[in-house]
């Protein structure tokens, strides 16, 4: 089954995850950029749009965009989609785009190999992304098959022959008013990418949220006010409101199974100094 996604760059402007979501989109590709490992050729809002993607809950990939014309430029990229990655995760991999006009004639083999290689020896899953004709002409080598393929077909049906894990579909993807590249991906990534780092299925469990761990402490505080003392302190709980230590509530309940703060410890020494 197909899912749902989309990619974007600072040409996107803002991008609203919760109206992604809404629309079913289930996983985004970013930009980390262009081009040699340059700073003003970073993408202004790849930090922006991981630092949403992952406060909206949804899975990443990151793509940069390629002008090499030879290995030692591909290897300034390698190292740009490096610093920007600085040790994040992406789960949906790390992408090669290889389109632009600037490199026909150049050996998008060699310069796709070099990339691909250097994102995996540094622990990411790669793959490149192009579009049919260059995937069919410059790029179709048996020395890039063992590398994952994003296909660029603007079309009703993929119809590259070989292996490939995504197909963009569409340049013209509305949602919520602004117009996206259109992603479907046919493997399913996030699996994929955790078990080629080792995560077992007990570390993949969600954290929770502050909110979500406030509400279930309070739920938690809420039952125990209800519980009754225990016969063995029965006793001990009579003595301390008897001598008036420890009071309880203002409307009369003493909430013996909860938790005690400091503020009451102290409450109670205070009276006990009193007496």
């Amino acid at each position: 089954m197909a899912i749902k996604g989309v990619d974007i760059s600072e040409h996107n402007g803002s991008v609203n995850f919760s109206t992604l979501k809404n629309n079913g989109v289930e996983f985004v590709i970013i930009r980390l950029g262009y081009g040699s490992n340059y700073t003003n050729q970073d993408d202004k809002r790849f930090a922006e749009n991981v630092k949403k993607a992952e406060a909206a809950g949804m899975p990443w990939g990151a793509y940069l965009y390629s002008y090499a014309k030879n290995t030692s430029m591909a290897k300034s990229e390698a190292e740009h989609a490096l610093r920007l990655l600085n040790g994040k995760t992406p789960l949906y991999g790390v992408w090669y785009d290889v389109e632009d006009p600037q490199l026909s004639g150049v050996d998008v083999v060699a310069t796709s190999q070099t990339f691909c290689d250097a994102m995996e020896n540094a622990g990411y899953y790669a793959g490149i992304y192009a579009s049919l004709s260059w995937l069919n002409g410059s790029l179709n080598s048996s020395k890039l098959d063992k590398y994952d393929k994003w296909v660029a077909q603007w079309n009703s049906s993929c119809t590259y022959k070989k292996a490939y894990g995504i197909w963009q579909y569409t340049d013209k993807l509305v949602i919520g008013g602004k117009n996206f590249d259109g992603n479907r991906a046919y493997k399913d990534y996030p699996s994929i990418i955790k078990a080629m780092n080792g995560e077992t299925e007990e570390e993949d469990e969600e954290m929770l949220t502050y909110d979500q761990w406030k509400d279930y402490m309070e739920r938690y505080e809420q039952e125990k006010a209800k519980e009754k003392v225990s016969s063995w302190a029965k006793d001990a709980v009579e003595f301390v409101q008897k001598e008036g230590l420890m009071n309880g509530d203002a409307d009369g309940s003493f909430r013996p199974q909860s938790f005690i703060t400091r503020q009451e410890v102290a409450a109670v020494l205070k009276n006990e100094h009193d007496k």
